[in-house]
């Protein structure tokens, strides 16, 4: 949670447009839910035949269809921009640390290691500081308005809709606990790789020259299956989890279904009401599939913060008396 708390540190000076962008993102999810609303009663204004209500109504939805694009487009722009600011800002930092380590140190490090953290870590920190975290309170967002614009319509069919939240708020949370420490792995294992890499280039006059062409292919190629084999482990979990916190949503939408249909069917409620509340239960999915894939984003960023703080938190033990010159 430390490291986290760190890394959001580096979204400070883009506060303004963060807020904007997370303002778009809110703004489009309210257009989104509003969009079920408009076709259940377009179903209604079908179902009894009245013809003045359906091109008001469809005009509607299609313009909540264009301002949803709208703000959307806008909402990428400016995370794309903070994004890359971003990581500017981490390149920078991080290259003028290493600017004041003194000589030992990286006589007791790996090239590789460090490329690696100033490549792959960093990219992951920006992707998720720039889109994850909006896509995180995007789907947070669009849950929440769903779920009350279905208890306004019906508080009955809401509950059955909505019963598979603490399930799966426990399944991402077992899933983020697990996965933290095999993202970890994988990219200590792709710094190991790099260092192989990096050391078999720079070294390849010699290794010509021995003709140890096999024995540094044999090297590399074991480091690439310890990344493989890790990266499995992860994979493994996501192949697991995601699409099983996807189908949850699907046993809510199962109840709605089916006690909804019932009352359709004794004339308690029309098939406009029952369509809105289908519409919403399939809208869940996504956000509830975002969710996954943005904690996975979450546990590789905090990995590679970790993986870059070791670095920035490493004090020189040579440093230049109190005013000395330039």
């Amino acid at each position: 949670m430390a490291t986290f708390r760190r890394l959001l540190g580096f979204l400070r000076p883009y506060r303004r447009p963060l807020t904007f962008s997370l303002l778009l993102a809110w703004l489009a999810m309210g257009m989104t839910v509003l969009i079920p609303l408009l076709i259940g009663s377009a179903v209604n204004a079908i179902e009894s035949e009245n013809r003045d209500d359906i091109l008001p109504l469809v005009l509607a939805l299609l313009g909540a269809g264009i301002l949803r694009l709208l703000l959307t487009v806008g909402r990428r722009l400016i995370a794309g921009k903070v994004s890359l600011a971003v990581e500017f800002d981490l390149r920078q930092v991080f290259y003028e640390h290493l600017q004041k380590l003194e000589l030992a140190f990286f006589d007791a490090q790996q090239t590789g290691q460090l490329m690696s953290r100033a490549t792959v870590d960093l990219q992951s920190i920006r992707f998720f500081l720039g889109y994850g975290l909006i896509w995180v309170s995007q789907s947070a967002l669009t849950i929440l308005f769903a779920a009350v614009a279905m208890f306004v319509l019906d508080p009955v069919l809401a509950l059955l809709a909505l019963a598979p939240v603490p399930f799966l708020v426990a399944t991402a949370t077992r899933y983020s606990r697990q996965n933290r420490p095999a993202e970890q792995e994988v990219q200590q294992r792709v710094g190991e790789l790099t260092s192989r890499a990096e050391e078999s280039i720079s070294g390849i006059r010699i290794v010509k020259a021995f003709a140890r062409e096999r024995h540094v292919l044999g090297r590399f190629r074991n480091a690439a299956n310890r990344v493989f084999e890790q990266s499995m482990v992860s994979t493994r979990l996501q192949s697991f989890y995601t699409p099983f916190m996807g189908f949850l949503p699907n046993l809510g939408l199962a109840a709605v279904l089916l006690v909804g249909g019932l009352q359709v069917i004794d004339g308690s409620a029309n098939v406009g009401h029952l369509t809105a509340f289908y519409v919403y239960v399939v809208l869940l999915s996504g956000p509830v599939r975002w969710l996954g894939m943005s904690l996975s984003m979450a546990q590789r960023a905090v990995a590679s913060g970790n993986r870059m703080f070791e670095i920035l938190d490493r004090e020189p033990s040579m440093q230049g008396p109190p005013g000395a010159p330039p």
